[in-house]
């Protein structure tokens, strides 16, 4: 089950369809009728998906660290949600993933936000800045529920 998902998740979260299944079928294609190992699939896949995978590899088949991300909280700038907001996020474990935002307003506008797994080489809470035009009622973080997060609870800000 753990491949299916790391595989699931590479292609749905990290990479697009189409860079996964071109990166996908071209080892195939390399590896048919051979006797590969896993680390030349890994190699394959950075190669063809044009991407440096190997955080990747290393957290979802060689460790088994859990993901736990979550909201820290939500201010404004200047007080002022027309100015715009600081969105405050937390990976509370060792795997880092990219990173999905869903943030309502007040005024019915919502937006989609991905943030890269870059953002955790600098520690383990980034903050970003969404150009809000009215209050923000609420802030969900993996909305479609594609990454395996063991704490759920922690996903999600309601303004008071």
């Amino acid at each position: 089950d753990k491949t299916a998902l790391g595989l699931d998740i590479l292609r749905n979260v990290i990479l697009d369809s189409t860079r996964f299944d071109y990166a996908f079928k071209t080892y195939i294609s390399r590896w048919a009728f051979k006797h590969p190992q896993p680390e030349d699939f890994f190699r394959t896949m950075n190669d063809a998906a044009g991407e440096d995978l190997n955080w990747f590899w290393k957290e979802w088949f060689f460790t088994t660290w859990k993901l736990d991300q979550g909201i820290r909280g939500v201010s404004y700038i200047n007080n002022d949600p027309s100015q715009g907001a600081l969105i405050t996020i937390a990976n509370f474990d060792k795997m880092a993933m990219p990173v999905i935002v869903q943030v309502k307003e007040e005024n019915g506008n919502y937006q989609t936000i991905k943030l890269p797994v870059e953002i955790w080489q600098r520690g383990n809470v980034w903050t970003f800045k969404y150009n809000s035009t009215s209050p923000i009622t609420s802030v969900l973080l993996d909305p479609d529920n594609l990454l395996p997060d063991v704490n759920p609870g922690n996903n999600s800000w309601q303004a008071q």
